[in-house]
């Protein structure tokens, strides 16, 4: 679907729009329907692992199929846009692990944790963004696996989480 012709999207969210119009629905709520429809159907496919808020997009950085080939010494970039059910989520703090064979290996995240400090967390129409990098280390095996990642609050409550299959190389 994430090669899917443009027009294609676009026909999706026109049939939304008239259902969501016949249900009653008002132009701002249609909209903004519209609108999480298309970054759902952008967003990089992952397996939400218990998330209190809902996660609408998620973007890896030169991800675009499953697993996320992720080179071994790399930075990559991870954007997150969630409804926070108007919460005005400000802080989050991430524990983000790689999975391989069942074993998990704390991977290191930056900035952590994400506040007001670091501009990684920002307001939108559609609730809340985030953006984080994640470092592949060198020592991590050359092998399928996967990436969970935890976002929680300062009152250590978990707020997002999402699991991505993951192929390290070199």
């Amino acid at each position: 679907m994430r090669g899917a012709p443009m027009d294609y999207y676009l026909k999706i969210l026109l049939v939304i729009c008239a259902a969501h119009e016949l249900a009653g629905g008002t132009i701002k709520s249609t909209r903004d329907a519209v609108y999480k429809k298309y970054l759902s159907l952008r967003s990089l496919p992952f397996e939400d692992c218990g998330s209190l808020y809902q996660v609408s997009y998620l973007d890896i950085e030169s991800c675009t199929t499953l697993p996320c080939s992720m080179a071994r010494n790399a930075t990559i970039k991870v954007t997150v846009r969630f409804d926070d059910n108007g919460n005005g989520v400000s802080f989050l703090k991430h524990e983000v692990r790689w999975v391989f064979n069942y074993i998990k290996t704390q991977a290191a995240i930056t900035p952590d944790p994400c506040d007001g400090d670091h501009g990684c967390i920002e307001s939108a129409s559609d609730g809340k963004a985030y953006w984080a990098n994640i470092f592949v280390n060198e020592t991590l095996p050359v092998m399928k696996g996967s990436m969970l990642w935890e976002s929680k609050d300062a009152n250590d409550q978990n707020l997002i989480c999402f699991q991505v299959p993951v192929v390290i190389t070199v």
